[in-house]
């Protein structure tokens, strides 16, 4: 039930972390980079850091210029040895920049990792694996750090152009062996399950467990402090010296005293007083999480909100899984009910019972499946996927099977999950797909002509692929086209997320399938630590890419990849899709999404108004009023709203309202990159 966000160690431990660099007085320290602006200055400073009495401090000016422009603070440290990993203490000034870092190896080779990027402002410790770089060049070029090598500078890269602002760096420290381990665990357990609170009646509360597996009593200090939903401190929700007996738990109750809606983060650290052998590191700290919302939220048969899931792939709880799915307000499930698993002796169709439970779950609850028949089978076309009339009918009676089982709960099919890549072997065929496609949708009809089936289905919004199945006469054999519009890690506005939609209803009507809706069946933000977005800025991608859509007449369902984390893993982006996590515990994102489906709800976009530069407004309709959306693409805007009414009622995206007065027929506003809801009542 419980999944640290990460363990650090921060304090210098000679069995295992070294720190290489302190900069109290660095050998070697200075500026570099590529078109570096005269303003831009490197300092050792005293101000405010992370541990001892200096740290670096580097003033940085970005310019809107081509090319290459990043800063370096240089700083040379020559390693025999491979490290496991390595951290990087950063003082963000939530820019939105790019911390890196690169070594130069034995033989002459560059290799360039990336350590996050700064949406956040305050110290944080910043760490990567050292086994794939994620870039490379020079030397031999054979991508591996080939020994010794030298640690060689911390980059500040530039993607927000122009910008300007002060970061710092400290504690640059390199982790050998094993990762070590506390004798004690710590966690806080929430009193509902996975940490879900509905309502004020609810008020977050749990238990801190403290368990010590040692064969000698601990002295340890602990300290229990509470974020918010950027990961934020709020402040500090108990401190306390403790022996814990060998082998023994001590639990505590633990209230949270929160007076908002919203995710909270409750981070629990532990120090010891007293070493020992089997206690490698000076502080562990973890993290747990608690959803607080309002309500749940509705679900409808015209809801456009879906997510993807994996019961096909055995990965969630049944029927605890859905039940959070419906209460998060998402009325569609896209999931697998794979060939291989059904068809495993030729000709001999038999269906796994967890496919049975969680189908028959959904359709109790009111949720739609959205089922893909994918993929191929060890029985025909030699496993490839199906390109020959035995292997496509085939592949039509495991859809036959589908339908007969399944047909009362699922109507809407999806042919394959991204035909244009790897998925389908031995490499992407577009006639092949067509003629899948053509023999699926004429079976699919025979047997229930109302159901829909969906099409393409392309990782990315690739348009070629897609072309070649339209000349085909693919777009007869489908009732809806699907994409996947992934753009992460940046916004949906500066990837032109709606001009890229245009564009494929553009190609759609070129080849007389306009009247085609568009699903996008896949799209998301994973949180992983190297590359990813943090959890509050992915819910607030998330949300903003839905209403983009949803301006949109010919998009007519969405669904977020993915609800569940993959995997635990905090630095594979396959791993952090999930709207929460693998634990099951919440993330920002499922918070995010309840409350858009409850704004949202039953209601259609209306039109789009203009504020002022790097502001968005679209407003939708319903009946008990208009919802005026609203969010800055970057930073933050003050705005004046002009509004009808005496009164508005505005909730930000954790779900807390508030009711705002017009003066002289406007409210005052701070918008951020997360998007409010002012609700204006019917006249």
């Amino acid at each position: 039930m419980f999944l640290p966000l990460a363990v650090l160690m921060v304090s210098s431990v000679p069995q295992g972390a070294v720190t290489i660099e302190n900069f109290e007085q660095p050998a070697e320290f200075k500026l570099g980079g590529m078109q570096i602006h005269p303003q831009s200055q490197l300092k050792l400073s005293e101000k405010n850091p992370f541990e001892g009495k200096r740290c670096a401090e580097l003033h940085y000016k970005f310019e809107k210029i081509s090319g290459l422009q990043y800063l370096e603070v240089i700083t040379p440290h020559k390693l025999t040895e491979k490290p496991r990993r390595i951290s990087v203490a950063v003082r963000g000034d939530g820019s939105g920049n790019i911390v890196r870092i690169r070594f130069v190896d034995a033989n002459g080779e560059w290799h360039q990792y990336d350590l996050g990027v700064l949406h956040f402002r305050g110290w944080r410790v910043l760490w990567t694996h050292l086994d794939t770089p994620h870039g490379h060049w020079g030397g031999d070029g054979n991508g591996r750090l080939d020994f010794p090598i030298t640690f060689f500078s911390i980059v500040l890269d530039s993607p927000v152009r122009p910008s300007e602002g002060m970061v710092a760096f400290d504690a640059v420290t390199v982790y050998y062996g094993e990762e070590p381990k506390s004798p004690v665990e710590v966690k806080f357990v929430p009193d509902k399950q996975w940490g879900y609170f509905w309502g004020k009646e609810e008020k977050p509360s749990g238990k801190l467990v403290l368990t010590n597996s040692a064969n000698e009593p601990v002295a340890v200090n602990v300290t229990v402090r509470l974020l918010n939903h950027r990961e934020e401190p709020i402040r500090q929700v108990w401190s306390s010296k403790l022996t814990i007996s060998p082998n023994k738990t001590i639990e505590r109750s633990l209230p949270l005293r929160l007076s908002r809606f919203g995710v909270y983060f409750v981070e629990t650290q532990i120090e010891p007083l007293t070493k020992t052998q089997t206690y490698l590191a000076s502080r562990f700290t973890t993290y747990s999480s608690v959803c607080w919302l309002p309500e749940p939220a509705p679900v409808w048969d015209e809801s456009p909100f879906g997510v993807c899931t994996h019961f096909g792939q055995f990965k969630h709880k049944v029927p605890d899984t859905l039940e959070l799915i419906k209460r998060m307000g998402a009325a569609w499930i896209r999931d697998e009910l794979y060939w291989g698993a059904i068809e495993r002796e030729k000709s001999k169709f038999e269906f796994p019972e967890y496919y049975d439970a969680y189908m028959k779950a959904a359709g109790n609850l009111g949720i739609r499946p959205l089922i893909i028949f994918n993929y191929a089978n060890r029985h025909y076309d030699k496993g490839l996927a199906p390109h020959t009339d035995e292997g496509r009918r085939a592949f039509a009676q495991y859809c036959v099977e589908l339908m007969k089982r399944y047909g009362q709960i699922c109507r809407h099919w999806e042919v394959w999950n991204e035909p244009n890549i790897g998925f389908w072997q031995p490499k992407p065929n577009p006639e092949d797909y067509t003629n899948l496609l053509k023999t699926v949708y004429e079976t699919v009809k025979s047997i229930d002509p109302q159901a829909v089936v969906v099409g393409v289905c392309t990782a990315g919004t690739d348009f070629s692929f897609i072309e070649e199945v339209l000349k085909r006469g693919g777009g007869k054999f489908m009732d809806a086209i699907s994409v996947h519009p992934y753009r992460y890690p940046r916004s949906p506005e500066v990837t032109d997320f709606v001009g890229e939609m245009v564009r494929l209803k553009e190609l759609l009507d070129k080849y007389g399938v306009g009247h085609l809706k568009v699903w996008l069946t896949e799209f998301g933000y994973p949180t992983h630590i190297t590359g990813g977005t943090p959890q509050w800025l992915s819910a607030a991608y998330i949300v903003r890419t839905f209403l983009w859509a949803l301006t949109l007449p010919f998009v007519e369902r969405l669904f977020v990849y993915d609800f569940q984390d993959d995997g635990e893993d905090p630095t594979y982006n396959e791993h952090n899709f999930g709207l929460i996590r693998f634990d099951s515990s919440p993330k920002v994102g499922y918070a995010a999404f309840n409350t858009m489906v409850r704004m949202l709800h039953r209601k259609q976009f209306s039109r789009k108004v203009d504020i002022s530069d790097g502001v968005v407004c679209l407003v939708f309709t319903g009946d008990n009023g208009e919802v005026w959306t609203l969010w800055a693409t970057e930073g933050e805007r003050k705005v004046n709203l002009q509004v009808p009414s005496r009164t508005v009622t505005v909730t930000d995206l954790m779900g807390n309202s508030q009711t705002v007065h017009a003066v002289k027929g406007q409210v005052n506003l701070t918008l951020t990159v997360e998007p409010i809801f002012v609700l204006l009542p019917s006249s």
